[in-house]
C-alpha cells in the first residue's frame, strides 16, 4: 500500500511541474485556468480538437454540484491567447479557430508557444529528482 514517503518522487515532480509553470505564468492565473490549458495540451498530443464545450463537460462538476469552470469559462482560457491591447499579458500559447463547417464551433490549438511549454512540462516531469 502506498504510503506519503513510497510516493515522494512523484510529489517532487508534481512539485517540480508546477514550479516550472509559475515561473512562466502571471499571478493571477488560478488552478482552473491550468487545468484548461492541461486538458488542451492533452487532448492535442492525442491529436484531437478540443472546444470550449467538450472542456466545460469533460471537467464536470465541483463537489457543489456547479460546473467546476463556473460561468466564465471564457477567462479560463483566454489567459493563454494571444496578447491584445486590452489583455497585455495573454501569453499566446493557445489559439481560437473556427470550425469552417459550423462557425459556432471553436477550436483551441496550441501555439508554436504553448507547445515549447507543453513539452518544457513534459521534460521536467521526466527529469530524475
Amino acid at each position: 500500500m502506498p504510503t506519503i514517503k513510497t510516493e515522494a518522487w512523484t510529489f517532487s515532480q508534481f512539485s517540480a511541474v508546477l514550479m516550472g509553470l509559475a515561473k512562466d505564468i502571471p499571478n493571477r492565473v488560478t488552478i482552473r485556468q491550468l487545468l484548461v490549458f492541461a486538458m488542451i495540451v492533452e487532448e492535442v498530443s492525442l491529436g484531437h480538437d478540443i472546444t470550449i464545450a467538450e472542456i466545460r463537460a469533460k471537467v464536470g462538476k465541483d463537489k457543489s454540484g456547479d460546473d467546476l469552470l463556473g460561468q466564465s469559462i471564457g477567462r479560463s482560457y483566454q489567459i493563454f491567447c494571444k496578447p491584445t491591447k486590452k489583455e497585455p499579458e495573454n501569453l499566446g500559447w493557445v489559439e481560437v479557430e473556427e470550425n469552417e463547417d459550423d462557425r459556432r464551433q471553436k477550436f483551441l490549438r496550441l501555439t508554436p508557444e504553448g507547445e515549447a511549454v507543453a513539452l518544457k512540462l513534459a521534460r521536467i516531469f521526466k527529469e530524475k529528482p
